[in-house]
């Protein structure tokens, strides 16, 4: 596996190792910071960090040399050492900036190549820098990273591999679409959660928010990027302040601050800095708790090309957290929450939509809370987890040859 990123940080990623190397020698080629172990094993998992940028600086010059002709120098150099000593059969690429890299050299060495495609990238790229102010950023990303360029690169790269990877039904039917490529070679691989994510709550120590005691706690845990729909929540609390005045937008996550300082001044805007709080990262071991000590959960995509083509890990960790969960209707989302009843959608944008489902909920919790049981049930018993998804990938890799 190669992954521009470090491991195990990628939760898509680790799950995606772990479970290949429960049959296979798994190596992946990521990235080190300061004080990493360049060689270690996990789980059976042997890391290689190998990809190294010595700042911030050259990670950006490097990404710009990548989008002028999508190939990876760091990796393009590790990789040939990487591949003759460790007498690598599959080349397995995280994502489409690799892609090109992974490529060449799965050809050069005569590997199978797969390709695993997160999101839709492309599109991503119109969305992930349009709340950044800095001129020079936005200059960059106008030069290097616009949609047409990209989109075109993922069509011609994707016929070039002998399997691929999508992370939801919809972006399979989306790449069959835009590349004639035939379905057989793609497998849909979800960002469903292992069953152990719910055995991370102590019932004994279950409450994140004990500072807002008889609040009435609607929880985002994400990344707060444009496509991420926060201004909707926010936006919709102007409303549901007024029908539950002890309503709380607890909102938590990453943020840099010219997107911290744009929900900022929206909660200003609409007049709701009583009812909205921002919080920052918390350890990944506190999400659960986080979700279990929330009256309801969200997930409010706004519906744009990336959000109708990919899922987060977040849906299938509401699911085991027993809570009851509201999200927009991206194709994806509302799909998976629809068909099995086990959660509330409102339309994805609409910030009165938003507060009438959550006013729903909270009169009506008795309804949100059986289907809550009923997502857990099938988040943990049922087909909704990784230990189902993971027979799929393993499927794949037993039959790489036919």
């Amino acid at each position: 596996m190669i992954v521009d990123g470090y491991y195990p940080a990628d939760i898509r990623v680790r799950k995606e190792a772990e479970s290949l190397a429960l049959k296979h020698h798994v190596f992946v080629l990521c990235c080190k910071k300061e004080g990493d172990v360049e060689r270690e094993i996990l789980e059976k998992v042997t890391i290689l960090r190998t990809i190294f940028y010595k700042s911030f600086t050259e990670k950006g010059l490097v990404d710009m040399q990548l989008a002028i002709n999508f190939v990876h120098p760091k990796f393009k150099k590790a990789l040939p050492k990487i591949i003759q000593e460790n007498k690598i059969d599959v080349l397995h690429v995280h994502d489409l900036p690799l892609a090109k890299t992974g490529y060449i050299m799965a050809k050069k060495y005569k590997l199978f190549s797969v390709l695993d495609l997160h999101e839709n990238y492309a599109a991503a790229l119109l969305t992930w820098f349009s709340w950044r102010k800095n001129p020079i950023i936005r200059l960059k990303n106008k030069l290097f990273f616009n949609y047409n360029r990209w989109q075109n690169y993922e069509n011609n790269i994707i016929l070039q591999f002998d399997r691929i990877i999508a992370v939801v039904q919809e972006m399979k039917e989306r790449i069959v679409l835009d590349t004639a490529v035939n379905e057989q070679k793609i497998t849909v691989i979800t960002n469903s959660e292992k069953k152990e994510f719910a055995a991370n709550f102590n019932s004994e120590n279950n409450n994140f928010f004990a500072n807002y005691k008889d609040r009435f706690i609607i929880s985002y845990v994400g990344g707060f990027g444009p496509h991420r729909g926060l201004q909707t929540a926010i936006e919709g609390m102007q409303k549901v302040s007024k029908e539950i005045p002890n309503a709380l937008l607890a909102l938590i996550g990453p943020a840099n601050n010219d997107v911290k300082n744009y929900l900022e001044n929206l909660i200003d805007e609409f007049d709701v800095r009583n009812n909205v709080v921002i919080y920052g990262s918390q350890p990944f071991k506190d999400v659960v708790k986080i979700m279990q000590s929330s009256a309801v959960n969200i997930i409010p995509h706004i519906s744009n090309l990336h959000t109708e083509s990919t899922i987060p890990h977040k849906l299938y960790q509401i699911l085991l957290s027993k809570k009851p969960l509201l999200v927009s209707n991206c194709a994806p989302l509302e799909r998976v929450v629809k068909t099995n009843n086990i959660g509330a959608v409102f339309k994805a944008g609409n910030a009165l939509s938003f507060s009438e489902e959550v006013s729903s909920i909270y009169h009506h919790y008795n309804v949100a809370t059986e289907k809550a049981a009923k997502g857990f049930e099938l988040a943990y018993n049922g087909d909704l987890n990784w230990e189902f998804t993971a027979k799929k990938l393993l499927h794949l890799y037993d039959n790489l040859n036919t």
